[in-house]
């Protein structure tokens, strides 16, 4: 129980949640930040790598849009960054799902609840069968 609401605390209580240390955000929050193909896909590579240095997570991205668009130039790999530090880390920090440090151009996923990265993981995957129209790819 939690003892502020005397509501249950069903992350404590679930035999299979076990997330009184880690980050479960709400769902509408949770869903927010997946809503965003970019933020899904910043979400699924900082599960293998915590830590990255925004630079580095740019050249993923662009590598990732690069095997869908074709080559990607300079220009292409900026806008990505500024979309990133400016829109999509910021946002994904408010939620708590990252820790994003601008002045050090790095970020780093927080100690997530195994629902969440399963979430996560789910969401990357299901975008990845879709194609680009939303249709299930052949």
């Amino acid at each position: 129980m939690d003892r502020d609401t005397d509501r249950p605390d069903l992350f404590t209580t679930a035999d299979s949640w076990e997330l009184a240390d880690d980050v479960a955000p709400p769902p509408t929050a949770l869903f927010k930040a997946l809503a965003g193909p970019r933020r899904c896909h910043v979400l699924s590579v900082l599960l293998d790598r915590p830590e990255i240095a925004v630079d580095d997570l740019t050249d993923i991205i662009v590598g990732w849009q690069t095997t869908i668009d074709g080559p990607a130039g300079p220009d292409e790999w900026a806008q990505i960054k500024i979309e990133l530090v400016h829109a999509h880390l910021p946002l994904l920090d408010d939620i708590g799902l990252v820790e994003f440090d601008d002045q050090a151009g790095e970020v780093r996923l927080e100690p997530l609840a195994d629902p969440v990265q399963d979430v996560i993981r789910f969401a990357e995957e299901y975008e990845r069968v879709l194609d680009r129209s939303g249709r299930p790819s052949e």
